[in-house]
């Protein structure tokens, strides 16, 4: 007989699943009954979410909530308001429920093998290490966003290397980071974009190469890491055997990666889809497409019921809480007067210079990771208080301040999901994995994206 807890469990996951199916068929019908059903699923959704979640995303999403109410409280809202601060990150909630659909053909497609052997082949020295793990890691995480680190761990365990904690922390590390800046699917992006109201398209090549060098300034400090220590492995040793090629496989996972950014374009610019729209309903068909193309759609049902169904759908609670909050909070900026004080106070610091802008907002952001407080609330503040308009900057710069802001406080923040999770896998302090070892990055980091940024801003590509 099934216990409270697990009847409870498969409560949560099913309206959680059924909100999700429910919006995104709404999208299209734009039916009135459906509206209705919505918004009780979403109350449903959201009471179910704040009492699963745990940790600090309980913590910030509890606070930010209560700052939001009380804002909204404070300024004498009308209901509408009310109403539009639950419903102002929906978007975002379907996101985080469909989203892990994504990572069952990952799992589940027979790719593990030959990434396993591409590392045993060509991983020979640390530079060649790192980049191969970070590129990985930023791959992947544009399809399984959290879960792209434990697997790309697993995965460089063909490495000799494997055995330098710091070479493999840093490379899951920042690898995770630089797909923050830029990827529809990871939650920065959903939220600045939210925030912003930029549109993805005209965002991406600009987040795109920043993301780029974000990347480049990891790969060229490995590198002279590397030049000042000697490699603790032979050159081309390998704990791979296999003389099966990977190949075949690692274009056909690239070709699913390329079909999966060319979806939401499609849907986002053909149907006038918001990109978060898109990324879930991209989510919910597209892997289903795939596994059959493949001819494991029999897996993909076993993995739904099981993994996803009782693991991910129940996990999405925290970032569903965390959210929900940051809506109640934006919405709670924009109706009080609050919002305008903190731009105000922000424009008399940069003293009307975009440059110092630029910097304020960063330097505050990375400056309350490193005793950590997670990023997502510093950025909720500021994107709320930052008017584009108010600051002489277009809704593209914004948004590139705000999730570079957020990619490398996650790297700083010892509180952070993806530091948490490596510093498990590698046995280490998070402490000692953001502060130590991704502290002289990030300050390097930032500082080249700043000159990027004013670079992008004055030929107007930002």
């Amino acid at each position: 007989m099934a216990s409270a807890k697990d009847l409870l469990l498969v409560t949560r996951s099913a309206v959680t699943f059924c909100f999700g199916i429910s919006f995104i068929a709404n999208v299209f019908l734009k039916s009135p009954l459906l509206d209705s059903l919505n918004s009780g699923l979403m109350v449903a959704v959201v009471a179910l979410s704040f009492v699963s979640s745990k940790g600090s995303a309980r913590a910030i999403g509890t606070l930010l909530l209560f700052s939001g109410i009380v804002l909204l409280i404070c300024s004498h809202a009308p209901l509408s308001a009310w109403g539009q601060a639950l419903q102002e990150n929906s978007q975002l909630v379907v996101m985080f429920i469909t989203v892990p659909l994504l990572g069952i053909p990952i799992r589940c497609g027979g790719y593990g093998d030959s990434l396993r052997e591409a590392f045993g082949r060509h991983a020979g020295t640390g530079a060649r290490y790192y980049a191969l793990v970070s590129v990985m890691t930023a791959l992947l995480g544009v399809l399984l966003s959290i879960a792209a680190v434990p697997l790309s761990h697993e995965v460089s365990r063909t490495s000799c290397h494997c055995e330098n904690k710091k070479l493999v922390s840093t490379a899951l590390s920042r690898g995770f980071v630089t797909c923050m800046i830029w990827a529809p699917t990871s939650a920065t992006i959903a939220l600045v974009v939210q925030l912003t109201g930029v549109d993805w398209v005209d965002l991406f090549p600009s987040a795109f190469a920043c993301a780029l060098v974000a990347g480049a300034v990891g790969a060229f400090m490995a590198c002279a890491g590397e030049k000042r220590k000697a490699s603790p492995c032979a050159m081309g040793a390998s704990k791979c055997c296999s003389d099966e090629p990977a190949l075949p496989k690692i274009i056909e996972l690239c070709v699913f990666f390329l079909v999966l950014i060319a979806s939401i374009v499609g849907l986002s610019q053909m149907m006038g889809l918001s990109v978060i729209v898109a990324v879930a309903a991209a989510s919910l068909f597209l892997p289903v497409v795939w596994m059959t193309c493949i001819g494991r759609l029999p897996v993909y049902e076993k993995e739904f019921r099981g993994d996803y169904f009782k693991r991910k759908l129940p996990s999405a609670g925290n970032q569903i809480a965390l959210f929900v909050g940051a809506g109640f909070f934006a919405q709670g900026m924009s109706s009080s007067h609050v919002g305008d004080v903190l731009m105000g106070a922000l424009a008399q610091v940069a003293g009307q210079s975009v440059l110092l802008l630029t910097v304020a907002v960063i330097g505050l952001v990375l400056a309350t990771s490193a005793v950590g407080i997670h990023p997502v609330a510093i950025v909720a503040v500021a994107g709320g208080a930052m008017s584009a308009s108010g600051c002489g900057i277009t809704p593209t710069y914004a948004a590139l301040v705000l999730s570079i802001s957020w990619a490398m406080g996650n790297a700083l923040c010892p509180a952070s999901a993806n530091v948490v999770a490596v510093s498990n896998l590698v046995g280490r302090s998070p402490i000692e994995v953001s502060l130590r070892w991704n502290g002289l990055y990030v300050l390097v980091a930032s500082v080249v994206l700043v000159l990027v940024l004013t670079l992008l801003r004055s030929v107007g590509l930002a």
